[in-house]
This record gives C-alpha cells, sequence and structure tokens, in this order.
C-alpha cells in the first residue's frame, strides 16, 4: 500500500540575496542573509537545518520549477518531490502564516508599487532551498553545498 503524501507547510523562510563574497566562509560567500527581525532567525535556526541537509545530504536533489513566468531552482529532499509545487504556490499566494514575509509572493506576482529584493529563499524548518533560477549561482552552489 502507497503511503499518503504529507502536505509541507512551514513558518520560518529566512530570505537572501545572491552575492560574491570571498572574505566569508561556506554558504555565506554566495549568499547575504537578510535580517529577519525575529528570535526564532537569531538562535541557531540556520546552522541547525544545514547540519540536517549535510546528514541527509544523499537524499536531496535538485529541480527547477516553473511558476507563472518564472522558473524556481529548488533543493530539496525527495520526499518532498510530490508536494513542491504546491507548496511554492501556497508561499506565492501567501497561504502559509510566516513568522516574517517571505517576499516570495512579491516576486512571483509582482505590481507596480512593491518590488521583490530577495533572491534566495531557505525554508528552515523543512530544509528546502531555493532561488531565482540562475545557472551561475546553482553551480556555485552546488560545490558549496557539497564540500562542507
Amino acid at each position: 500500500m502507497k503511503e499518503e503524501s504529507k502536505k509541507i507547510t512551514t513558518y520560518l523562510v529566512q530570505r537572501g540575496n545572491f552575492e560574491n563574497r570571498d572574505f566569508k566562509k561556506g554558504i555565506d560567500t554566495i549568499v547575504s542573509f537578510q535580517y529577519m527581525g525575529s528570535s526564532e532567525y537569531e538562535w541557531g535556526a540556520l546552522p541547525e537545518s544545514l547540519r540536517r541537509i549535510r546528514g541527509g545530504f544523499d537524499k536531496y536533489t535538485y529541480m527547477d520549477i516553473p511558476i507563472k513566468d518564472k522558473t524556481i531552482t529548488v533543493f530539496l529532499k525527495e520526499e518532498h518531490l510530490e508536494n513542491i509545487l504546491e507548496y511554492l504556490k501556497d508561499l506565492s499566494e501567501n497561504n502559509f502564516r510566516l513568522q516574517e514575509r517571505s517576499d516570495f509572493d512579491t516576486y512571483i506576482n509582482p505590481s507596480k508599487h512593491f518590488k521583490c529584493n530577495t533572491d534566495f529563499w531557505w525554508d528552515l524548518e523543512n530544509d528546502i532551498m531555493f532561488w531565482k533560477e540562475n545557472e551561475e549561482f546553482k553551480t556555485k552552489f552546488k560545490k558549496l553545498i557539497k564540500n562542507q
């Protein structure tokens, strides 16, 4: 009997921007994380998620997902493959109650009044990273995430 897949939900999504910062180490050399303003982001949530990702790295994969006129590159556990499109659509439509805004909705659904200032998102509960399609960033990310 096939196991029922579980819908992905979240509360903590870290925002970031592509950057070349050779003076930093690890993922911080290619991503500058935005200040989120809540203690949930300050007390080790990023390193804990990264530790879990590294511990289960062999269960991760990459995929490009089209949403509207955009393409999102996603780094995720294979167990989330079946539900990732629904998850991204829900995030783009603000269907989650998040601790802080993700800005993903602004990227997918641009308006005259609000500009998306985010390139990279990291779901700290589900250990999913995703970003605006960018082959140069993807190449750097693959080298960094694998070698840490």
